[in-house]
């Protein structure tokens, strides 16, 4: 194992190292690569100052600690991965390739491996998925003078402007219900929903029905906007990700900004827009 741990250090130089580890969550590794992994030097684990379990990223414990028993139960090795929170406090990946040592009574004696740290691995494949993610077809419409956009996989329809009915006691931008064919589904003014001047709307306005998904399954929505304008194909790298300034405001809703013709038109994950809607979705069916 330790042999294989030089081989593969040889081509990651920085992003590998070998280790011996206890079942006291202490180690001990071969090498202080460790310290441009992780921030915490080779001394700092040998001298029990830090417990390489005590870096785990809370949320993985549960999956690591499931591969360990499923190895000895098995022929002892395993492969994981994993974060581990670093000096600095970022979170770093780790691919770990492990073989447990045990005694002739079947106690774990040590385990013996490689980590190999692999975040830049992760961020790039992440890209990729949220850029698969992002690729495809968009509905435009205009709010308040703003051309925004929503997938085309969440619209259902659209239909004509209508007065919907009043239903007391309900959020401040929900308009009413309205019949859709015999369902009946709740309305949203999308411009009061995201703060936006809420205006009067036209005869050129229209209701959008989406579908988002609820902690009460699937349900059917209508967002009220003043003009829709088009069906735009846009790759995934043609979104831009949302400035990071608006992280502060809670914007988390924004999937990004894309540009088309000159003109800049904000992506919108309708389904957070419209996160918990589904709560008082008894009411709007009463």
């Amino acid at each position: 194992m330790i042999r294989q741990a030089h081989k593969v250090d040889r081509t990651l130089k920085t992003a590998t190292v070998s280790y011996k580890g206890y079942s006291d969550g202490t180690i001990d590794f071969l090498g202080n690569q460790i310290e441009l992994m992780t921030g915490y030097s080779q001394k700092d684990f040998s001298s029990r100052v830090v417990k390489w379990t005590d870096l785990f990223y809370e949320e993985d414990l549960e999956s690591t600690r499931e591969v360990f028993k499923h190895a000895l139960k098995g022929d002892k090795t395993y492969t994981r991965e994993y974060r581990v929170r670093a000096k600095s406090g970022d979170l770093r990946w780790m691919q770990e390739w492990s073989h447990i040592i045990c005694d002739d009574k079947g106690d774990v004696e040590y385990i013996t491996g490689i980590l190999i740290d692999i975040t830049e691995n992760k961020k790039t494949e992440a890209a990729r998925l949220k850029c698969e993610r992002r690729t495809g077809k968009y509905l435009t419409f205009a709010l308040a003078g703003q051309e925004y956009g929503i997938s085309i996989l969440k619209v259902k329809e659209i239909i004509e402007i209508m007065q919907p009915t009043p239903v007391p006691q309900v959020p401040y931008y929900v308009r009413g219900i309205i019949n859709l064919r015999g369902r009946v589904i709740p309305v949203v003014d999308l411009k009061a929903k995201l703060g936006l001047d809420t205006g009067a709307f036209s005869d050129r306005s229209c209701i959008i029905v989406v579908e988002i998904e609820g902690q009460h399954g699937v349900l059917l929505t209508g967002v009220m906007v003043d003009t829709v304008s088009d069906v735009v194909y846009l790759q995934g790298t043609e979104i831009e990700d949302t400035p990071t300034f608006l992280e502060a405001f809670d914007a988390d809703y924004i999937m990004g900004m894309a540009k088309i013709d000159k003109s800049l038109k904000v992506i919108l994950d309708i389904g957070k827009v419209l996160e918990g809607m589904d709560m008082g979705a008894d009411r709007f069916a009463a």
